[in-house]
């Protein structure tokens, strides 16, 4: 099995979720005993590695794993919501944690 080496953040500070991604990306890393490395607005990453919509354009924010060797997946490019159509924070957590384990 690969072996994950860091995990990437690509998010903005424009963005409305930009510290709730933060808080996400944050507790994984300190969970999965992984560094995270957070990019700022970094599409060419994205284009390269990313979910893009159906146009090709890749959206932000986006939790991208890299693994040895460079190979990056993504792990989560949208939150799953609640039943009052907030973000789930415990839910996405459970779903990285899922992901990471399965090797993204």
């Amino acid at each position: 099995m690969k072996k994950p080496v860091k995990l990437i953040l690509v998010t903005a500070n424009h963005h409305p979720l930009h510290e709730t991604w933060i808080k996400l990306a944050s507790e994984i890393s300190k969970k999965v005993k992984l560094k995270l490395e957070i990019k700022e607005e970094d599409y060419i990453l994205l284009s390269q590695y990313g979910d893009k919509d159906e146009f090709g354009m890749p959206w932000l924010p986006q939790l991208l794993v890299q693994y040895e060797g460079g190979e990056t997946r993504v792990v989560i490019s949208q939150l799953p919501l609640d039943k009052d159509l907030k973000p789930d924070l415990n839910k996405a957590f459970q779903l990285v944690l899922e992901k990471l384990e399965r090797g993204a």
